[in-house]
């Protein structure tokens, strides 16, 4: 059994809508007007540094327990945790947080 392109795009969306939703509550209220948060601003390298984490249990747990990886697949637990790291970056500190109608 491996992880198809459904499992890896729901696996994505709730990584980006988790982001997106965190920038919206947390982040956004708290920002001051004009400050730009890049990856190595403290909060977000400290939200970034969580999902890692997190993301290493939680992708452990589903190469074991999902996918039936009798040995650590090590590569796997990496790999998945990176892209989703990145896709929740994408999501917590967004290019434009205000999307403006087309002309």
């Amino acid at each position: 059994m491996t992880m198809n392109f459904i499992g890896y795009l729901l696996l994505g969306s709730a990584m980006y809508l988790l982001g997106f939703m965190i920038n919206l509550k947390i982040l956004h209220p708290k920002r001051k007007t004009g400050a730009v948060y890049t990856l190595m601003h403290p909060t977000i390298l400290g939200f970034v540094g969580v999902c890692f984490a997190v993301m290493l249990l939680v992708s452990f747990l589903m190469g074991r327990f999902l996918l039936n990886h009798d040995p650590i697949d090590v590569a796997f637990v990496l790999v998945n945790s990176a892209v989703a790291t990145g896709v929740f970056y994408f999501g917590l500190n967004p290019d434009q947080t205000k999307m403006n109608m087309p002309d």
